[in-house]
């Protein structure tokens, strides 16, 4: 009987730390978690608008999205510049698009500031090029990202959005 408590011992001493480390990894972890959507906000497409309201706050602005639900606007800074979030949502409120718009007094500012995130976009895509401030969509499998500019004389903004795959089109040929 000795010989087998002995044997059980060193059985157990070796098989519970691997138990005990396996089961300490598998509860830290959660089951392929999504990635935000986009460099200004945390939020992922599976976020609902509970999930917006708590993240963002209470107290937005709404307006008809064009997906046909509502789009929720709060004030939010983003590279040291004030703007604004938005979170389009559908019809069956699911999110379909995340934008960040700011405005600027002059167009060299914008331009600037374009430039700025389209290398950013640039580095994150792995693509070259850029589009010379006439817009620019990267088409990804994922979702589309769409930078664009507003220059007129009583308007002079910039809006960085990221689409849903489900309102993302692949690129014209």
């Amino acid at each position: 009987m000795n010989d087998f408590n002995g044997k059980f011992s060193k059985r157990f001493y070796l098989f519970f730390p691997a138990l005990l480390a396996l089961v300490l990894c598998a509860c830290g972890k959660e089951e392929n978690p999504a990635a935000p959507v986009s460099p200004f906000s945390d939020s992922t497409w599976e976020y609902t608008v509970e999930d917006i309201l708590a993240y963002e706050g209470s107290e937005p602005a709404t307006y008809d999205s064009v997906y046909g639900g509502i789009c929720y606007t709060y004030p939010k800074p983003y590279q040291n510049r004030q703007g604004t979030i938005k979170y389009m949502f559908d019809d069956e409120e699911r999110l379909m698009c995340v934008a960040w718009t700011c405005a600027a007094d002059e167009e060299q500012e914008l331009y600037d500031f374009y430039d700025l995130i389209e290398k950013d976009i640039n580095s994150q895509t792995g693509e070259t090029g850029s589009s010379s401030h006439a817009g620019r969509v990267w088409y990804r499998e994922n979702g589309n990202i769409i930078l664009s500019l507003m220059i007129t004389s009583d308007l002079k903004a910039m809006q960085y959005a990221y689409l849903h795959p489900d309102v993302s089109s692949p690129p014209k040929e």
